[in-house]
């Protein structure tokens, strides 16, 4: 028997971004189909938590602050208007401005969609103890402020020119 077999100590770790990646994968699969019986995709449980937080924001607002064209967003708005979900009403400030808001089915949905999938977080956690989560969140909220710094200082530093194009742009994790 020859040495070409690597033993398990010997193989190299697995990339830490694709386990990352992975797991977001995996549970993103497992949100889609908590959310599928209300009817809602992911994107739109987004929107709707956004509007929860944010009342009477604009199409326009929702897609700089999404990172997608008007156009794209405005399809979203249209699909939760038609599900009867959120409503549009003309600004008071600005008679040319469409404002949204969740309905009372909204809100209602809203609420089972949160129950929903926290019962899915505790689920996909449930292999961790509670320090072990405590530690988990503490480290991906480090690691998500330390990469939020380096978005401040390639808009202060005109020459981080690795970082000016991906992270000048405007994005939903920056909420």
């Amino acid at each position: 028997m020859g040495n070409t077999d690597e033993t398990t100590s010997e193989r190299k770790a697995p990339s830490i971004l694709h386990l990352v990646k992975q797991v977001q994968y995996k549970a993103y699969v497992r949100l889609e189909s908590v959310l599928q019986p209300l009817g809602v995709t992911a994107v739109q449980f987004r929107i709707l938590t956004t509007l929860s937080t944010r009342p009477n924001v604009s199409s326009a607002e929702l897609a700089r602050l999404y990172d997608v064209k008007p156009q794209t967003m405005i399809k979203q708005i249209a699909l939760l208007e038609a599900k009867g979900l959120i409503d549009r009403q003309v600004s008071r400030e600005n008679k040319r401005l469409l404002e949204l808001s969740l309905t009372k089915a909204g809100r209602t949905a809203l609420e089972q969609l949160q129950t929903d999938t926290q019962a899915l977080e505790a689920e996909l956690l449930q292999p961790l103890g509670e320090r072990e989560q405590e530690a988990l969140r503490g480290y991906l909220a480090r690691l998500l402020e330390s990469l939020s710094a380096v978005v401040v200082d390639a808009e202060e530093h005109d020459d981080a020119e690795e970082f000016t194009q991906e992270y000048r742009r405007p994005g939903v994790q920056r909420l």
